[in-house]
């Protein structure tokens, strides 16, 4: 997944590049720049359905982490992407945030096709962040999520002290979903999938932060 798949300069369904937000965003913040961006959306009689990744999932949803530092989201909607991008801006200058405070930078990483399985796996599992007229947020995938933040955590100079523990979260939630223990080979043959590169010391680290939901 560290392979970009899309030219930043010519992409036309990019929404807002992240930056560097001056706050972190509680599950309360995030609640009211999706219920404001839901509105927009609304009164333009839109109904949008996109997919999000990483610290949002933890922060609104597993109440794992008090705060992230944005909304970080994929959609195969390009054709609304503009209303999108105005009622994301109208947030951010209700809210006095920076526009990347909601973006999909993460599309870059993600190549087409898969981008639209992940999206349709994420209709079918139902796993709802927020719903208002106007805007629904699913969570990705859980063995997506997963497999992202491993590669995540393994990267020098970019991996987060959370990082591992977000995966962990991930990780019982999907083994919740099985109803089992989620095999180490399992999580290695998803990473192919995605393209993701994981190493020996994350799966390690995974181990020993949630044993019981993980085995060979």
């Amino acid at each position: 997944m560290g392979q970009c798949f899309s030219d930043t300069a010519s992409l036309t369904d990019f929404v807002n590049r992240p930056g560097v937000e001056d706050k972190q965003l509680t599950a309360e913040d995030i609640k009211r720049g999706l219920g404001l961006t839901a509105k927009h959306l609304k009164s333009k009689k839109k109904q949008i359905t996109v997919v999000a990744v990483g610290g949002a999932i933890n922060t609104i949803l597993l109440r794992s982490r008090a705060s992230t530092a944005d909304v970080d989201f994929f959609s195969v909607d390009a054709a609304s992407n503009p209303i999108l991008r105005d009622g994301i801006k109208s947030a951010a200058k209700t809210m006095q945030l920076g526009e990347g405070w909601m973006n999909n930078h993460t599309a870059l990483f993600i190549a087409p096709n898969t981008k639209t399985n992940l999206y349709n796996e994420a209709i079918s599992d139902g796993v709802v962040i927020f719903d208002e007229p106007g805007l629904k947020v699913l969570a990705a995938p859980w063995m997506y999520c997963l497999v992202a933040k491993l590669e995540k955590a393994g990267k020098r100079g970019n991996a987060k002290s959370y990082d591992m523990s977000d995966a962990s979260q991930y990780l019982i939630q999907e083994s919740k979903r099985r109803g089992a223990k989620i095999k180490v080979a399992d999580i290695e043959a998803k990473a192919i999938a995605y393209e993701a590169k994981i190493q020996e010391g994350q799966i390690k680290e995974l181990k020993a932060l949630c044993g019981g939901y993980i085995e060979e």
